[in-house]
C-alpha cells in the first residue's frame, strides 16, 4: 500500500553537535567557542544537559558598549537594564538570554518557522522528550528543503503521493517541476480527488508553489439538496 510522504522534522535539518558552555563559563571562554566553531550563539545548560538560556553574539556584543550603557539616561526602561547586566557581565549566566525558546525533536517544519517567526528569534534549542538538548536549528536550517532538486520532487510526486490518492489510475496526472514550482495537469475522475493531490503537493517539503491544471468528470463535494416532503397528516388527528 502507497502512503503519502512522510513530513520532515526539525531533528532532519537540527544540528546534532551541538557546542554548549555552563552557567559558570567565563566571557572570554564564550567568545573563543563562537570565534572556533564558527557558530553565532552557545546554548548554555545546567548538570543535568538541560538548556537554561542562549548567549548569542549580539549578547556578547553588548560589551563594546558598556560605557555608553553605563551612563545613559535611560535606565528605568527594563530592556535598558537588562542591557547594561549583560554589558557588565563576566560570566554565561550574567549575559545569556534566558529562558532559552526550544523546539521539540519531532516539530515539523513549518511550526518551527511558525515560532522562530513569532518569537522573532533566529534559531531554536531542540530538546528531546526528556527535556535535555538534542540540537539546534537555524532559518537557514528549514530553508534546506528547498534545496530539493526537481527531479527529486518530481519522483516522490509521482512515485508516493499521487498513487496514495489515485490508487488505480496514477498515470492520469501529469507532473512538471521547475525551480520547485510544481505543475500539475491531466484529468481525474473527481473533483475532491483533485483538491488533494493539489493540497498535499503544495505541503510537501521543498515545494515553492503549485500550478494546478488539473480536470475533473464530475464534482463530488457539492451536495444533492432533496426537497423536504411536507408531512402529511392523518385523518383524524
Amino acid at each position: 500500500m502507497t502512503h503519502l510522504p512522510r513530513h520532515r522534522t526539525v531533528s532532519d535539518v537540527m544540528t546534532h553537535r551541538v557546542h554548549v558552555a555552563r552557567p559558570q563559563t567565563p566571557f572570554k571562554l564564550l567568545v573563543q567557542l563562537i570565534e572556533d566553531n564558527k557558530i553565532s550563539a552557545v546554548p548554555i545548560v545546567d548538570e543535568q544537559g538541560m538548556p537554561v538560556g542562549i548567549v548569542s553574539e549580539s549578547d556578547l556584543l553588548l560589551k563594546e558598549r558598556r560605557s555608553e550603557l553605563e551612563s545613559g539616561p535611560s535606565l528605568l526602561h527594563p530592556r535598558r537594564r537588562q542591557e547594561r547586566a549583560k554589558a557588565l557581565g563576566v560570566v554565561a549566566s550574567d549575559v545569556m538570554t534566558t529562558p532559552p525558546i526550544t523546539v521539540r525533536c519531532e516539530a515539523t517544519l513549518p511550526q518551527a518557522a511558525r515560532l522562530m517567526q513569532g518569537r522573532n528569534v533566529r534559531r531554536l534549542v531542540v530538546v528531546d522528550a526528556r527535556g535535555k538538548i538534542a540540537g539546534i536549528v537555524s532559518r537557514s536550517d528549514l530553508l534546506q528543503v528547498f534545496l530539493r532538486t526537481d527531479d527529486e520532487l518530481r519522483d516522490e510526486i509521482t512515485s508516493s503521493l499521487i498513487p496514495a490518492v489515485l490508487l488505480e489510475t496514477p498515470e492520469a496526472v501529469e507532473v512538471a517541476v521547475r525551480w520547485n514550482v510544481v505543475t500539475l495537469s491531466g484529468e481525474v475522475d473527481r473533483k475532491s480527488d483533485a483538491q488533494m493531490i493539489t493540497r498535499t503537493t503544495r505541503e510537501l517539503d521543498g515545494v515553492v508553489e503549485v500550478v494546478d491544471r488539473l480536470r475533473f468528470r464530475w464534482d463530488d463535494t457539492q451536495v444533492s439538496h432533496v426537497p423536504a416532503v411536507p408531512a402529511i397528516r392523518a385523518p383524524g388527528r
